[in-house]
């Protein structure tokens, strides 16, 4: 019989998605004077961490959508990508960093594999 907080925790996570893909977006679109990190590899590190965190809440809290994910996620980071190619935020398009989401949200995906295994172990 699974335990009690099982649902709960299940929604926690999926909430907590949504809430990480609003500060991505939030990010993503802020103006480039705001950004305290901007142009170099730590930049990169940043937009891995953020689809890693993505991708792993994700995959754990729709385990059966895994394969969407990696589809849809790195689609996702390209689409914000181009957008900052457009607006006249300062900010940029950038190949490298729809690489870094890519790369970040596999990575995530991957991790949930775990993230399940110790959140919902079987009984």
């Amino acid at each position: 019989m699974p335990f009690a907080g099982r649902d709960s925790t299940l929604r926690t996570v999926q909430f907590l998605f949504f809430a990480a893909l609003i500060v991505v977006v939030a990010a993503t679109v802020m103006p480039s004077e705001a950004i305290p990190v901007s142009g170099t590899w730590d930049d990169k590190v940043l937009h891995f961490i953020a689809y890693f965190g993505l991708g792993l809440l994700g995959g754990t809290g729709w385990p059966e959508r895994r394969h969407a994910l990696l589809i849809s996620m790195p689609l996702f980071g390209m689409s914000l990508e181009f957008a900052q190619g457009v607006m006249e935020f300062g900010r940029s398009f950038e190949w490298y960093d729809g690489l870094a989401n890519a790369c970040g949200a596999f990575a995530g995906v991957a991790a949930s594999l775990i993230a399940r295994r110790v959140l919902f172990p079987r009984s």
